[in-house]
């Protein structure tokens, strides 16, 4: 086999004859312009005001490899009505990750050899309505798992100082909630965690600062972003960053400048406010409303201390008075008795004496009686026997005992002698 390349020959098309057989098949294929749906990917705008992105089956998600890929193009001729409708809308901004249903004509591109969809309309409420159905199926899913109230279920504790703030380090909604605790005078702790809320990387960035508040020190957490269209803020309906808030051990509140619908983050969380300055501001009242009740317990305490320190004294004057009076009665009862027994005691020695004196005179009558010399001058005689011995009956002497005998006034001495 020659290895000689063939001879040219009449079918051999030259680059921009190939190019234009494209561009004239493309056209007559597609000579009307239709409607297509997909994701955003990869967008970018051009100094000359043209967009340019990717349109990519939903389901491959953003960043993930793709089965089929749209190239798109939206010149500035065509970029001004496309605006004009989804200001009229007021919900959708093109962005990665937005689901869109754009019209265009399918063209081909021979600088760059491509085929491409050339934008002239979109369908904002596609958009809007893909979202709210995305929504809501996630807000069951949330339902069933138990999700959806789990961090409602929380507590706000009475004084919320420490706060960690989910949000974009120098951006206003971070300006405008830090702003409005300074101003408060209270002595907020705020420690913040640098987050995207917007684009590609909001999802995994979110997700990332709400777990990061997990182990934090806090009483709550925070998560806010300023204003922006209702596409803008498609991260806050991510499951992941729902799931993240509802399983955070600490009462989240969700502050997202967007005053028509409730994000999923909102719904999961332990409270939503409007903007970045009212969930602030949710915290200075909680922590006025503490204050305010510690001022009035204080005061009440002063009042009841008061009340009862009067009360005391009062009492302690009562008894005071009840003292004197009872010491008074006291000593004026024992002074009675004291003068009493005083003139008992001057009255007892008289008696005492007269009495001892009728003793006396008792005691000498009776031992007048008993005196044995008065017995003697009555004739009584006393015998004894020479030994001394008293004689009181005859058996008491023997024949022949010498007796001696006292009268009144002298003594005979006899002997017994037998009868």
């Amino acid at each position: 086999m020659s290895e000689r390349p063939s001879e040219p020959t009449s079918s051999t098309y030259t680059v921009p004859q190939l190019c234009a057989h494209i561009t004239e098949v493309v056209e007559r294929v597609f000579e009307d312009e239709l409607w297509v749906q997909g994701s955003i990917s990869g967008l970018s705008r051009s100094a000359n005001g043209h967009v340019y992105f990717d349109l990519i089956e939903a389901t491959d998600g953003v960043g993930q490899s793709t089965k089929a890929v749209l190239p798109v193009a939206l010149f500035s001729s065509s970029r001004h009505l496309v605006n004009k409708i989804l200001r009229r809308a007021g919900g959708v901004r093109m962005h990665d990750g937005i689901e869109i249903r754009i019209r265009g004509k399918v063209a081909y591109y021979p600088p760059q050899g491509r085929v491409q969809l050339v934008m002239s309309l979109i369908d904002p409420q596609f958009t809007l309505g893909q979202m709210a159905t995305a929504r809501q199926a996630l807000l069951e899913k949330l339902q069933e798992s138990g999700l959806l109230e789990k961090n409602q279920q929380l507590s706000l504790p009475l004084l919320p100082l420490r706060v960690a703030l989910v949000t974009s380090d120098g951006s206003a909604a971070f300006a405008d909630f830090v702003d409005e605790l300074e101003s408060s005078g209270y002595p907020f702790d705020v420690v913040l965690i640098d987050s995207r809320v917007q684009g590609m990387d909001a999802v995994p960035s979110l997700t990332s600062g709400v777990r990061t508040a997990f182990d934090l020190d806090v009483d709550v957490v925070v998560v806010t972003r300023g204003g922006g269209a209702r596409s803008d803020l498609v991260a806050f309906d991510s499951e992941r960053v729902a799931t993240a808030i509802a399983r955070c051990p600490h009462p989240v509140i969700v502050g997202v400048g967007h005053e028509i619908d409730r994000s999923v983050a909102d719904e999961v969380a332990y409270a939503s406010c409007k903007t970045p300055t009212a969930a602030a501001a949710m915290l200075v009242e909680a922590v006025s409303d503490f204050d305010s009740r510690l001022q009035v317990g204080s005061q009440r305490l002063n009042d009841l201390t008061a009340l009862h320190l009067h009360t005391a004294q009062h009492r302690l004057r009562s008894s005071g008075e009840r003292l004197r009076s009872a010491a008074s009665r006291v000593v004026d009862r024992n002074q009675l008795i004291l003068d009493h027994t005083n003139e008992k005691l001057q009255r007892s020695p008289t008696r005492m004496l007269e009495r001892a004196q009728n003793q006396l005179d008792t005691a000498s009558i009776r031992l007048s009686a008993l005196d044995p010399e008065a017995a003697l001058r009555r004739g009584w005689t006393i015998t004894r026997t020479s030994d001394g011995d008293l004689v009181r009956s005859s058996a008491d002497v023997d024949i022949d005992t010498e007796l001696t005998t006292r009268t009144a006034n002298g003594t005979i001495t006899s002997r017994v002698v037998e009868p």
